[in-house]
């Protein structure tokens, strides 16, 4: 199929119009000739040769494809309006049908994604998945790229090089998602092998973070004091630190802490990220802190919650949580602060790991069997470390020595 003078040379647009007018006299489906896969512009309304049909190439219109792909119609842009990239595209299809047929990359990717709908992930989980699928998918198609079996270990390289600007840990998590994709494909036998997983992880760097100081939290608690126009934002951001501080939650979970999972100062729940069970004891501090929160804006009647109101989204209630977090931990002059770093203070795992002179994943996995003497052996830790940590958020907050239980004014 060539261009001259500016028109597309008589076969394409002919057979395009006989085969529609045969299947529409017959008042059948569409069916289109395997033997002809067929490229037209499809004119845009401020297009000035519009009026002069699909027929008509000498315009900068986007350029679409008709014709039978894997036994179905299969007519869509082809994301450009170069007559020249359209053509490679469309080659690219048709060798994929002559070879026994070969699926493209949307309709795998869309395939994926609904299986990972069933598999019941959180939302957050696949916007993330959708959003790298989506920029893969557009880089592919701008490189000619349309067939699953078109994907190779080069091909994937070069996009991941194509994304320079990323972390380090965000591109292992992409690689990570990409060898889940080719292996839900692999699988179901519409590729030969797993391209991702021919390419090595990326190194990360050591970034151990850096556990807060006694002088730290006390000053997080001080500023909670003087945060907002209200009491509202102020007792709230007290809890949630104060309960972040001597659990080691996560933000996720404290947020939807209910009022029946704290009963005779424990914490009971299961994590919304792993779906553990969980025991934690809690000092009564945090009890009371708890005790004090006002119904979340706008209840009037208790919804059983500490800090949601039930109508915002998870996504939108942990925002606000973090929007407060970073005032606070400004107001307290806290450099590097945020909220998953409660949660390298209470290390607990990492100093049984340095004991035992073994990695905290080894820990995990032949050291982390639930039992009665185990369970015991946690709560006594929590306590100790809940504790000495009071003692020393009582001594910078109030000008205290504290000493197991013991008040003393220092002079």
């Amino acid at each position: 199929m060539g261009i001259g003078g500016g028109k597309i040379t008589g076969f394409a647009c002919e057979s395009r119009r006989a085969l529609l007018k045969e299947s529409t006299s017959r008042g059948a489906e569409l069916m289109y000739n395997p033997a002809s896969m067929l490229l037209y512009r499809r004119h845009l309304k401020t297009c000035r040769h519009r009026k002069k049909g699909q027929n008509f190439a000498g315009c900068k219109c986007p350029i679409w494809i008709d014709g039978i792909l894997n036994g179905k119609r299969y007519r869509r842009a082809l994301q450009t309006t170069n007559w020249e990239k359209a053509e490679r595209k469309k080659a690219a299809l048709e060798s994929g049908r002559e070879d026994g047929g070969s699926r493209t990359l949307e309709e795998t990717i869309y395939a994926w994604d609904s299986y990972l709908v069933t598999q019941k992930l959180r939302e957050s989980t696949l916007i993330k998945y959708r959003r790298l699928m989506r920029q893969f998918v557009n880089w592919a198609d701008d490189q000619g790229y349309i067939l699953l079996r078109q994907i190779t270990p080069e091909v994937l390289d070069t996009f991941r090089a194509s994304r320079h600007s990323i972390a380090a840990t965000t591109s292992l998590k992409e690689l990570q998602t990409f060898r889940g994709y080719f292996s839900f494909c692999n699988d179901r036998g519409w590729c030969d092998l797993n391209p991702a997983k021919k390419i090595k992880s990326p190194k990360i760097p050591d970034n151990r973070v850096v556990p807060y100081t006694a002088e730290e939290v006390g000053a997080m608690l001080t500023a909670c004091g003087g945060l907002g126009q209200e009491h509202y934002e102020r007792l709230r951001s007290r809890a949630l630190i104060m309960v972040m501080r001597h659990t080691g939650l996560r933000i996720s979970d404290v947020l939807l802490l209910r009022k029946d999972q704290v009963r005779d100062g424990v914490v009971q729940l299961f994590t919304k990220k792993t779906g553990g069970h969980i025991f934690l004891p809690i000092p009564r501090e945090v009890q009371l802190a708890l005790g004090c929160l006002p119904l979340p804006k706008p209840l009037v009647r208790d919804n059983g919650y500490y800090f949601w109101n039930g109508q915002a989204t998870g996504k939108r209630l942990l925002e606000s949580a973090e929007r407060t977090l970073r005032s606070v931990f400004k107001r307290a002059g806290v450099i590097g602060a945020h909220a998953h770093r409660f949660r390298h203070t209470l290390a607990t795992e990492q100093e049984v790991a340095d004991v035992l002179g073994i990695s905290p994943v080894i820990v995990r996995k032949h050291y982390g069997k639930w039992s009665k003497a185990r369970q015991d052996r946690i709560f006594d830790l929590m306590r100790n470390y809940q504790d000495d940590a009071i003692a020393s958020a009582k001594q910078q907050e109030f000008g205290t020595s504290v000493v197991r239980g013991q008040l003393r004014r220092v002079n």
